[in-house]
């Protein structure tokens, strides 16, 4: 899964990826990003490359109920064309979210001990993303498939990060064969372009922000 990461700010964004106009106010690099808040995303509109902001947990366009649904951060690739949450966004309504790495948490001595995952040249890259339009909210999430090595050493789950090359083809709205898009969304950036390191638990409350989340813990910390 993915329930925590770390957002580009927007200049990074800007210089990362082609952006054609951006609708909302100017996004700051954050390092504790938590479901429900509000996060960047690219998305292509009336073929332009926009970058918006959306509600982390999607909303489906159908929902009646006031209160937003549960567990729908992540939509998990197996279920993507057998539940109806996902089946309409994967044909139709696809974004990019911009990330610089992200957190899962494995059991260790004393507790769950946090782990940052990155690019090893810690380069920006994008998760796979699914968006819906509910009411006046944009809301979106994250594809996520099983893990493998050497992700898989710390969660047996991982966000579908796709490769540079995929972006546009996975915005155009005009695929619309779910099995398609699905296949392109289970040949992800190899795993083996990122590096995983145990970091300060201080990213287990949402309170905390900064820097300092992200610093790789001395081996002896991690151990405890």
């Amino acid at each position: 899964m993915c329930g925590r990461y770390v957002s580009p700010e927007q200049a990074s964004i800007e210089r990362a990826w082609k952006i054609d106009r951006t609708s909302s106010d100017p996004f700051p690099r954050r390092f504790n990003v938590q479901p429900s808040t509000s996060v960047p995303v690219l998305m292509l509109e009336d073929g332009a490359r926009t970058l918006s902001a959306a509600r982390w947990g999607l909303i489906p366009h159908w929902w009646k109920q006031d209160k937003p649904p549960s567990f729908t951060i992540n939509a998990r690739l197996e279920d993507i064309s057998g539940k109806p949450m996902w089946r309409d966004p994967i044909r139709r309504t696809r974004c990019l979210l911009p990330a610089e790495g992200w957190y899962e948490w494995r059991e260790a001595a004393g507790g769950k001990q946090p782990y940052y995952i990155t690019r090893r040249d810690r380069r920006p890259f994008c998760f796979a993303g699914l968006y819906s339009a509910w009411r006046d909210t944009l809301s979106c999430a994250i594809l996520t498939t099983q893990a493998l090595s050497p992700i898989a050493e710390v969660h047996d789950r991982m966000p579908v990060v796709l490769a540079d090359e995929d972006h546009a083809a996975w915005l155009d709205p005009a695929r619309r064969d779910a099995s398609a898009v699905t296949a392109m969304a289970l040949a992800p950036m190899a795993p083996g372009e990122f590096v995983h390191f145990p970091v300060s638990r201080r990213v287990n409350s949402a309170k905390n922000e900064g820097p300092e989340l992200i610093e790789p813990l001395p081996a002896q910390a991690a151990a405890r």
